[in-house]
């Protein structure tokens, strides 16, 4: 018996299955096609990040919320005593949240009393601002850095600037712990004769704004 030999066509030898990106080469048509294949890509990348990320993200806000926070009922009268014993041109008292790089201006004072203009103000923690961020780490290991205010390091600094400032100090709150949760900024026209005294001075603004157990 003779075999019949079985011709396969080179066309239906070459073929091949079909991949997903056949499929998507052959929908994109159009640059607007384009635009929408890109446009789901970044939105199925962003979603998928964000579920992978959940757990540090539920985490972070956990333990913000186990953070202590300042005294604000004594705001007033620590920026009033600041205002009686040191002189002080400007008080500006900041509530602190490490964990999100977080410096929010809670209350501004002059001598006249609050202005609201500039409250709420959030300038971050660590900037782009290299005497800020030195600073930020001698506030974190429970120093008082003062010296001359000659530029802005932020919108607030520019407040400061504009009030005639040319001498800060500042202190963490609280003043003896690493729980950093906020920050009393004092500022002078002229640095203060007694620096050691208004430092002190500085120490019970900021215990005036711990609260207990914190």
């Amino acid at each position: 018996m003779g075999g019949h030999a079985i011709d396969l066509g080179a066309d239906e030898m070459s073929e091949k299955p079909e991949t997903i990106v056949d499929k998507v080469l052959g929908y994109v048509d159009s640059p607007f096609k384009l635009f929408a294949v890109i446009l789901m890509a970044v939105f199925a990348f962003a979603g998928f990040a964000l579920y992978e990320s959940q757990d540090f993200i539920r985490d972070a806000y956990k333990e913000s919320q186990k953070l202590p926070e300042i005294r604000t009922d004594r705001a007033d009268d620590a920026a009033t005593m600041l205002f009686k014993q040191t002189g002080a041109t400007v008080v500006a008292i900041f509530k602190v949240n490490p964990l999100f790089n977080s410096r929010t201006l809670y209350k501004a004072y002059t001598k006249d009393g609050r202005d609201k203009t500039i409250e709420n103000i959030d300038v971050g923690l660590f900037t782009h601002n290299a005497s800020n961020n030195a600073d930020v780490v001698k506030l974190m290991t429970n120093e008082i850095p003062c010296g001359e205010y000659r530029y802005a390091q932020s919108e607030v600094g520019l407040w400061y600037l504009e009030k005639g400032v040319t001498y800060t100090c500042r202190v963490s709150v609280p003043p003896d712990s690493h729980r950093f949760v906020g920050q009393v900024t004092a500022g002078w026209m002229e640095q203060p004769k007694n620096l050691e005294q208004t430092k002190f001075m500085l120490e019970i603004a900021s215990a005036m704004l711990t609260k207990r157990g914190n």
